[in-house]
């Protein structure tokens, strides 16, 4: 994803350093003041308190309102949605504030932060004069088939993304609720982005009528469909920033390799009976991760078991560790990711009946209640060591007692990958100068040594069944924290003056669109030209002449092929009904694009389709439907369907003013 930031982080730099935030308000310098003062109850890391003066200088010095910060797994997202919230409170008089999450999981864990303004509290956000704005910071949870009354009373507003799309009644009443009762809002995304794009995409841009201010928060910014949220990216703070702290604020990462002589991975498809390596199974774990394959394959028992064993060893060294470093604070847990339901369901077989491993099972057919035992694994009275999943649990499940993941599965998506191993990178002993590791077990076959480079992990290969290694064997060394002793001996090193590479991206950025507003947009579009153009309807050849490579002037002549010997026509449909239906394709395929182009969600897909079908049938067919035309005209139409979409891409704001005029036209 572009880092919108970048220009100016020397100017944010010396602002944030400066200790008196100039051009800012005079109510937000109050409040900066006393978001960093040092005797506050509960103080925000470093990072977190970076983040929330990158989003007030973007927003109050550079005019952006759609911001977005990266910060890894553990790093204290929601203390920063908290203080962004009272600063949006207290400054600019913003009442309302609607949280957005993928999930349940991620629900329930912003509204323990939430709840009671708790997160207010615990790090005094607000300042003196203003404690009184607790009581007016109210958590409504959207619950499903609950009233929107709480949209209404409550100023914070939290739930899952779904509850407000278009497609279920609830969403349709609760986004009601909002666009017919406020005119002045803040949205949060708590890694909502991950959510399908089309009716996320639709309910932001629907949410923009009323949203002064929106924030997104994410570990994995980068969308698992390929496409990168509308925001600006303001802050990146990944998983080498916050393994590099003192003390840290993640765990470090360890990787066991079980020995490759030991464990050869084979996979079996139980509908037919088909037997795969590893090497041939690339394409198959890529379709499954992106659902295209419903194909149940399984690894097969003897590596299965095999792996399990290499982790239930890593188990047993985690516990250890959690009795020596925090006197059984914690309960380690062991998470498995199978490739589909029943590999999981294996994996959970033979972890419970041959190793007596209680474990639960959480897929996509699991009922509530074992998802909720899933929220409450690593509690003293949980009486689960292992968990389960196929994809379920890969983002917002946050279990710090995560301590062994066993991969069973390739990830051929780094969104996925880098979402999963987040779930076991949360720390359980915080503020203390104690080294936790996560310990991976993962097969060298597959090939994850772009995420273990990612992540920063070190790497033990060769591990075998029944090999255990001492507590502190893994451990990461002790940092000591870096501090300046002699500053009078600083030197300041001059910006680079050599000419520096020509970076297309900033130079892209530089350029400014004009996008016109068009509330006569019918006139625009009856103007529109579309002259006769040179159509090949038939390609006749000769001969065919060759030319050997050798440097001789020798020739040889051929007959052309049989289909082009009597000027043969191209082959396209002649039928009216399936050039009719080409043509209404062709034109829907046009309006989803343009309505792309200009960032306008799918929900505008049948109004335009409507507008553009009218301008074919008046300028293309002659005033005629298309059941109507006849084969000549809806050929002659077809072929100037690209015509028709360079018409209205030459014109940046056109489809949003056939939008935003909709009943004026």
């Amino acid at each position: 994803m572009y880092y919108s930031f970048a220009p100016y982080e020397q100017d944010f730099r010396a602002w944030w350093q400066s200790g008196t935030f100039p051009d800012v308000s005079p109510l937000t310098r109050d409040f900066l003041t006393h978001l960093t003062r040092k005797d506050a109850p509960r103080r925000l890391w470093r990072h977190q308190e970076e983040a929330v003066m990158r989003a007030v200088y973007a927003y109050e010095l550079l005019q952006w309102n759609e911001l977005l910060l990266n910060i890894v797994t553990g790093g204290g997202k929601t203390a920063i949605i908290g203080a962004v919230v009272a600063w949006l409170k207290c400054c600019h008089d913003l009442n309302k504030f609607l949280i957005l999450c993928p999930n349940t999981i991620v629900r329930d864990r912003l509204e323990d932060d939430f709840k009671d303004a708790k997160v207010f509290r615990d790090f005094g956000f607000l300042p003196p004069g203003m404690e009184h704005f607790a009581n007016e910071l109210g958590l409504h949870v959207m619950e499903p088939g609950a009233g929107p009354q709480g949209i209404r009373d409550s100023g914070i507003v939290l739930g899952n993304i779904q509850q407000l799309y278009q497609s279920n009644i609830s969403g349709q009443r609760n986004l009601a609720v909002l666009m017919n009762n406020e005119h002045r809002i803040a949205v949060f995304n708590d890694e909502a982005h991950n959510t399908p794009a089309a009716e996320y995409d639709n309910t932001l841009f629907t949410l923009k009528q009323i949203a002064k201010f929106r924030l997104d928060t994410t570990a994995t910014p980068d969308r698992a469909d390929g496409k990168a949220p509308d925001s600006k990216m303001i802050f990146e703070y990944g998983i080498t920033d916050a393994q590099a702290e003192v003390p840290p604020i993640i765990k470090s990462v360890v990787v066991y390799q079980p020995k490759l002589a030991s464990v050869q991975l084979t996979y079996t498809n139980p509908a037919t009976g088909e037997k795969r390596t590893v090497d041939e199974m690339d394409e198959e774990f890529e379709k499954i991760e992106k659902g295209l394959s419903s194909t149940q394959w399984v690894t097969d028992p003897d590596p299965c078991r095999k792996q399990i064993r290499v982790a239930l060893d890593r188990l047993q060294e985690q516990k250890r560790r959690a009795k020596m470093l925090a006197g059984d604070s914690y309960k380690p847990i062991l998470f498995v990711v199978a490739i589909t339901i029943k590999d999981a369901e294996q994996a959970r077989d033979i972890l419970a009946k041959e190793f007596a491993v209680k474990t639960l099972l959480v897929t996509e057919e699991s009922e509530e209640s074992e998802r909720k035992e899933a929220r409450s694994l690593g509690k003293a009275d949980s009486e689960y060591e292992a968990v389960v999943s196929v994809l379920m649990l890969r983002e917002g499940w946050d279990v710090p007692p995560v301590s062994v993941i066993l991969l069973l599965r390739k990830f051929s998506s780094r969104v996925y990958g880098q979402q999963v191993i987040g779930r076991g990178l949360r720390l359980n002993m915080r503020g203390e100068d104690a080294q936790e590791i996560c310990a991976i077990v993962d097969h060298e076959k597959l090939k994850h040594g772009w995420l273990w480079e990612m992540v920063g992990a070190k790497i033990k290969t060769g591990v075998d069944q029944g090999n255990l290694f001492g507590i502190e064997e893994d451990l990461p060394p002790k940092r000591k924290p870096q501090f300046v002793a002699n500053p009078d001996l600083l030197i300041e090193i001059p910006e680079p003056t050599e000419e520096e590479k020509a970076d297309f991206d900033d130079d892209l950025a530089d350029i400014e669109v004009q996008v016109g507003d068009y509330p006569k947009w019918q006139q625009i579009l009856d103007s529109f030209h579309y002259e006769a153009e040179t159509e090949i309807t038939k390609v006749e050849i000769e001969r065919v002449e060759a030319l050997p490579l050798d440097g001789s002037k020798f020739r040889e002549i051929h007959d052309p092929p049989a289909i082009y010997r009597t000027g043969r026509a191209i082959d396209e449909p002649a039928d009216p009904a399936r050039l009719a239906e080409l043509l209404k394709n062709s034109v829907r395929d046009v309006a989803s694009d343009l309505l792309a182009e200009e960032g306008i969600g799918t929900h505008e897909l049948g109004y335009l389709y409507g507008v553009l079908m009218d301008h074919v049938s008046k300028r293309l067919l002659g005033g005629k439907t298309v059941g109507a035309a006849s084969p000549e005209e809806l050929r002659h139409a077809l072929n100037r369907r690209h015509r028709m979409a360079g018409n209205f891409k030459a014109m940046p704001g056109l489809v949003a003013s056939i939008v935003k005029y909709r009943k004026e036209a």
